[in-house]
């Protein structure tokens, strides 16, 4: 028995042996099998997508109903993408494909009904590629690509949900190089978002050794990641503006907001009062006086604005200080005249005449041949202002200033001119003016 026993223990390593060898053979041939599939492909880095809108595939306007521009952030329909990645790895590529799916899985399922709408078949071009060292890409429109393992439906242009471009032949590229492609964003050239909201979808990207996108020459691969989303729509409104001031005194400064000009605070003189003539309003028929008033004028209108002026000449009673008329005339001491015009030299300490605007109401311009924009300069010897009146102003306001353009703030200052004659009768002599301001929009 003994002897038996020690021949089992002799033959119990042996089969120990033969039994361990057997398991690490089995393993051998397991092993294989269940372990997950060795990378095929290097991983891009710094993989970007950056899309031109992120509205969904139906929108192409903004919520007022006008059209928005293609590959603007409003079109959701026109869109451009703009790929960005590093080279993984160093050596030649010959095509590169996207393919368009709901999932980021390269060895997953591309169901494209899962992001309904999107479209890549308006593709017709790279409309930008940078910093590929072995020479441009074009789009590949004739390599069929519809069956495994890629399921690019159509061709292109036409593929639903690839873009497939190639080169001549393979060109080497270097690893940690930033490359770049973009599409689409044009009329006739754009790539089309799903048509749901909040809706992501993936583009895998592949790059290839050869240049008809075989699966085993696989070089490098990513994936990036866009989404659609609601938009906001922003609504304010812009009212029509025209401030309009008129004052016989001109000291106060426009500041940044176009402050309007203040009146006479009364009684003496009262608000709106204006004298013409010595220090007592007293005329003279040896000397010529004047007198300015002004207006301060801002408006948003987009055609323009007009400022007009409305009545009758100087009167007492049923006396009256003769108007100078249509004709623009210079100062005559000893002649009645009562007229007016723009004073373009008068500045106020810097807060009276200011346009920039506006301009003044030449014979040229106006509708009955009259000149308001030369009353500055003398009124004495020599003189050179000129004045006009036109008392039909009473019934048809008579336009002085008008221009095409809004205005930021423009300040006009209105010179007055009052002469007599040894007949003109005495006594008080009175009357109004009226400034109109009319915006077109």
């Amino acid at each position: 028995m003994r002897r038996n026993n020690l021949k089992s223990i002799r033959t119990l390593p042996k089969r120990l042996f033969a039994l361990l060898a057997a398991m690490v053979l089995l393993f051998g041939i397991v092993i294989p099998v269940i372990l997950p599939k060795s990378a095929d492909a290097a991983q891009l880095q710094s993989r970007q997508l950056k899309i031109s809108s992120s509205a969904n595939g139906t929108v192409t306007t903004n919520i007022s109903g006008v059209a928005a521009a293609p590959g603007s952030g409003g079109n959701g329909q026109k869109t451009r993408e703009d790929f960005s990645f590093k080279i993984a790895t160093s050596g030649n590529v010959g095509s590169v494909l996207i393919q368009f799916c709901d999932d980021p899985i390269k060895d997953d399922p591309c169901v494209m009904t899962n992001i309904a709408g999107f479209s890549a078949a308006n593709v017709s071009s790279i409309v930008g590629q940078t910093n590929w060292g072995g020479g441009a890409f074009s789009l590949d429109t004739s390599t069929v690509l519809t069956g495994a393992p890629w399921s690019c439906a159509g061709s292109s242009p036409g593929r639903t949900n690839c873009i497939a471009i190639n080169r001549g032949s393979p060109g080497a590229e270097t690893a940690s190089t930033a490359v770049t492609l973009a599409f689409g964003g044009g009329a006739t050239d754009y790539i089309t978002n799903p048509t749901t909201d909040n809706k992501p979808f993936f583009a895998r990207i592949y790059t290839f050794s050869d240049t008809a996108y075989t699966a085993a020459n696989i070089v490098d691969y990513g994936t990036v990641v866009g989404s659609t989303a609601q938009q906001i729509d922003i609504t304010s409104k812009v009212k029509e503006v025209l401030n309009f001031s008129v004052s016989p005194i001109a000291t106060q400064a426009p500041g940044s907001t176009c402050t309007p000009l203040t009146d006479n605070a009364g009684p003496t003189p009262a608000p709106g009062s204006l004298l013409l003539g010595d220090t007592n309003g007293v005329l003279s028929f040896t000397q010529a006086y004047d007198a300015h008033s002004y207006f301060r004028l801002s408006t948003n209108t987009n055609f323009g604005v007009s400022v007009y002026y409305s009545g009758d000449t100087l009167k007492n009673g049923s006396n009256a200080i003769a108007a100078v008329g249509t004709t623009a005339a210079v100062s005559a001491p000893n002649t009645p005249q009562f007229g007016l015009g723009i004073d373009n030299s008068d500045t106020q300490g810097g807060n009276g005449y200011s346009f920039s605007s506006l301009a003044a109401i030449t014979n040229a311009t106006s509708p009955n041949g009259t000149d308001y924009s030369n009353a500055a300069g003398s009124i004495a010897a020599s003189p050179v202002a000129k004045f006009g009146f036109n008392t039909s102003s009473v019934t048809t306001p008579e336009i002085i200033a008008t221009t095409l353009n809004p205005v930021a703030c423009d300040t006009g200052s209105i010179r007055y001119l009052g002469n007599i004659s040894t007949a003109t009768p005495a006594g008080i002599y009175t009357t109004t003016i009226t400034y109109i301001a009319t915006g077109k929009y």
